[in-house]
């Protein structure tokens, strides 16, 4: 998640709600002192908000604002700190003069569980295999500067058993990775990310990696196993590929403009879905594979959001890779596809809703949504379709196309930090 830079030494949450027959902002629901001015905050998957001040690093109570624990002399940038999803786990780079290490903590007390002092870098990307309890950390070190195009580093990948720390080996990436910054707009030097690229994955015993294209690794010794390498972030635009998803039998990735089934048992080609354009997400279901193409994206130079084409959805047989159809009729701005139903694909572009049969890939519908610069389309729980925007977020029956409600709002993220001073 990225971080937001703040000036003022209290912290409030506003949530959007996107719940019941309107869009409202909820009231103050607390505020917590803090030490100094706030440098970054990031959200975790146990509802624990970590906050790092001047002088302090946080975890506080995302429901009652409660302090949790607090790391004193700790002055820390987003990039020294690492959640890792789906556990209670807390990686921290921390740096002691000319030397560094990386320390795990317990997320709910804060105490350390293990370090190690042989790697070195700011924690990018983790990825976890709970069941072989093997954990990725990809780092890379000098990652700040001033915000540019261009700023390239090259990752180091380390695998560590989860429950001591143990390093069970690391891995140089053969080329340089460009960055992208954790803020745009300072004229001092700012961390750099890996934002810009998908999060590295393990499945089958396999460690897969994103950032020259396609690798994957052995998940216990790091030896090679398959590569297909491609320019990522193409035209200079992060996230045009999609994540990898994967059913029983195969993997599915996207890479210079095709599709590719890889066999989980072997790791070999299945199929191919050539000539689709861009494909930065996947829909799987039982026997099809839904892939748009075209969208939104950030620009790695300046953040800016830039949209390109092919504009459409295409459905793809899971079997032999045939293409089955395709929906070209969607404009500038296309945005994420959702599946209210098995046989209903929705999508939002610049001026509409539409609704797309999952089967032929035929139009039912086009509803006008009025959002300006429609950035996504989700279900709420009543099943409505809501569109969101700029500074707007409305609602529409997909049966009779009503516009069932619309809210105005000035957040630009759907989970918001304020501050204040009172």
């Amino acid at each position: 998640m990225p971080a937001q830079k703040t000036s003022l030494q209290y912290l409030f949450v506003l949530w959007l709600l996107l719940l019941g027959s309107a869009s409202t902002l909820a009231a103050e629901r607390w505020s917590t002192k803090l030490d100094g001015k706030v440098r970054f905050y990031q959200s975790t998957d146990l509802g624990v908000l970590i906050v790092g001040t001047e002088k302090s690093l946080y975890a506080i109570d995302g429901e009652t604002g409660d302090v949790l624990w607090r790391r004193k002399h700790a002055k820390l940038d987003e990039t020294d700190v690492a959640p890792v999803p789906g556990t209670d786990l807390l990686l921290l780079n921390l740096e002691s003069g000319s030397k560094t290490r990386i320390e795990a903590l317990d997320l709910m007390t804060g105490e350390p569980l293990w370090r190690s002092d042989k790697v070195r870098g700011a924690v990018l990307h983790t990825a976890l295999d709970l069941n072989a309890k093997l954990l990725a950390v990809v780092l890379v070190r000098d990652a700040k500067g001033k915000p540019k195009a261009g700023f390239k580093r090259k990752p180091v990948i380390h695998v560590f058993n989860i429950t001591d720390g143990e390093e069970l080996w690391k891995r140089e990436l053969e080329s340089e990775a460009e960055m992208m910054p954790a803020r745009w707009g300072d004229h001092d030097d700012v961390p750099y990310t890996l934002d810009n690229y998908r999060l590295p994955v393990f499945l089958d015993n396999r460690l897969y990696l994103f950032y020259e294209g396609l690798t994957s690794l052995d998940a216990q010794t790091g030896r090679e196993r398959r590569r297909d390498k491609f320019r990522v972030n193409e035209e200079g635009l992060a996230l045009t590929e999609s994540e990898p998803v994967a059913d029983e039998r195969n993997v599915y990735t996207s890479g210079r403009g095709k599709v590719r089934a890889i066999s989980r048992l072997d790791g070999e080609e299945v199929w191919e879905a050539k000539d689709l354009g861009s494909v930065p997400e996947m829909l799987l279901t039982r026997d099809v594979l839904y892939a748009r193409t075209g969208g939104q994206f950030a620009r790695v130079e300046d953040g800016e959001t830039v949209a390109r084409g092919p504009y459409g959805v295409s459905a793809i047989d899971l079997e032999k890779g045939k293409v089955l159809w395709r929906y070209k009729g969607a404009d500038k701005g296309i945005t994420n596809v959702v599946m209210p139903d098995a046989a209903t694909l929705v999508v939002a572009d610049h001026d509409d809703l539409i609704i797309i049969d999952a089967r032929t890939g035929k139009r039912r519908a086009k509803i006008s949504h009025g959002v300006e610069k429609a950035a996504f389309v989700l279900l709420n729980e009543r099943g409505e379709a809501v569109v969101g925007g700029k500074n707007e977020v409305a609602a529409f029956d997909l049966n009779s196309g009503a516009n069932l409600w619309r809210s105005r709002h000035n957040l630009r993220r759907r989970l918001l930090f304020g501050v204040s001073n009172c």
